[in-house]
């Protein structure tokens, strides 16, 4: 992969680079939002056909489905608010998004969680991006995802990209939610 050199990349706009430069970029920001956790995992290449389409509810009710975000680099990101380092990775997407929003979109899957408990968490803890209630695991299941937090990056045609998945202190999906305290 060949790189532009810095005086003829001054000036460029972020449009006018090529793909897979964009890509690169991207994925060193989300290498970098996660960075600050000292357990942050690797960063995957994946080539899969594209992940089956949805639709959700959002917090205020209204359904939203993924090709709403067709035509952008977006990032769907499956957590749990029972899920530590799930909590820990959702001010760095929120920091991610503030420096990517301009090529890149954040899609937050609440993955198995309690209405109750996960409006309070939001109220502590803001995002800057949309947040779907998967309540029954559906999407999870359907996208083979096992183990949260799992982010993965999809291209402008919703197809997959770049994958993280972790796994720390046994916080699997298929795992019962904790006990709240």
């Amino acid at each position: 992969m060949t790189y532009p050199s810095a005086p003829e990349f001054r000036g460029a706009q972020f449009g006018d680079i090529g793909l897979s430069f964009r890509i690169t970029i991207l994925a060193t920001l989300l290498v970098l939002a996660f960075s600050s956790d000292s357990r942050a995992t690797e960063l995957r290449r994946i080539d899969e056909p594209a992940k089956p389409d949805f639709s959700l509810p959002g917090l205020d009710g209204t359904t939203v489905p993924l090709t709403s975000f067709k035509g952008r680099t977006v990032l769907v990101h499956f957590f749990a608010t029972w899920c530590a380092p799930c909590r820990e990775e959702l001010p760095a997407l929120t920091r991610f998004l503030n420096r990517s929003a301009s090529y890149a979109s954040v899609v937050g899957i609440s993955v198995a969680d309690i209405d109750q408990r996960f409006n309070r968490f939001l109220e502590q803890t803001p995002v800057n991006f949309p947040v779907l209630l998967d309540r029954e695991r559906t999407v999870a299941k359907s996208w083979n995802v096992t183990t949260l937090p799992t982010t993965y990056v999809l291209d402008a045609n919703m197809k997959p990209l770049l994958v993280v998945e972790a796994d720390f202190h046994g916080t699997r999906s298929t795992s019962s939610p904790q006990p709240e305290s």
